[in-house]
């Protein structure tokens, strides 16, 4: 038989152990979980730091070419409404819709259509950088881009359809006029709509960048 002091001296030396053991297994599970904690708030951060920047990049890119689409809306209203104008006087005329007479009456320098850049959009969409913006900017900037889209098509599908060599014979000069009056008032309706949208929504892209800079 073993003393009873050898058996207490084991047990004590294995309760140690036993206690240091399961001291080095708590301390080994806690600094795992405090790496994986900080590996993903590291992951997280980065993450957040690349989609501000990206939010930034896209901002930046809506605030100049908004900018530089309603300079080219803007450009052409004067024309576009003179040219209306005009036209409408040719046509309520009683005399002939003769060439000479349209060519006197209307200062005719093509319909001078408005092409609008989208590439801060279509870079948008590709990054998803619209969905690191504030939702309702997000929105704004969505329908800027809708309207411009659908004018576009108008301009695209009326050149496309009208302006034939056909169409520009003299003979259809009757036809031509009414259609290309019908289309300016579309025109003269749209443009200052898409005016007004952009004074609302590049204040505040610009007011968001001015924000993201902070």
């Amino acid at each position: 038989m073993f003393p009873r002091s050898g058996i207490l001296s084991h047990m004590s030396l294995h309760g140690g152990e036993h206690r240091r053991s399961f001291l080095n297994l708590f301390f080994e599970v806690a600094l795992i979980t405090i790496g994986v904690f900080l590996a993903l708030w590291a992951n997280n951060w980065h993450e957040g730091r690349e989609h501000r920047a990206q939010a930034r990049a896209a901002l930046r890119n809506f605030a100049g070419e908004m900018e530089a689409n309603r300079q080219a809306t803007q450009h052409n209203r004067q024309y576009h409404e003179t040219f209306a104008r005009e036209l409408h006087e040719f046509l309520a005329s009683k005399e002939p819709p003769s060439d000479d007479r349209f060519n006197t009456s209307v200062h005719f320098e093509g319909m001078r259509p408005v092409i609008f850049e989208h590439t801060a959009w279509d870079l948008a969409l590709a990054t998803q950088a619209l969905s690191y913006l504030k939702p309702d900017l997000a929105f704004d900037i969505s329908k800027v881009y809708t309207q411009q889209n659908a004018f576009q098509k108008l301009e695209d599908s009326f050149l496309s359809a009208v302006f034939t060599p056909a169409s520009l014979s003299s003979d259809n000069l009757k036809g031509l006029a009414p259609t290309m009056m019908f289309y300016l008032d579309d025109v003269n309706q749209q443009e200052p709509a898409l005016v007004s949208r952009y004074e609302k929504v590049i204040p505040e892209v610009k007011r968001a960048l001015s924000g993201e800079a902070r």
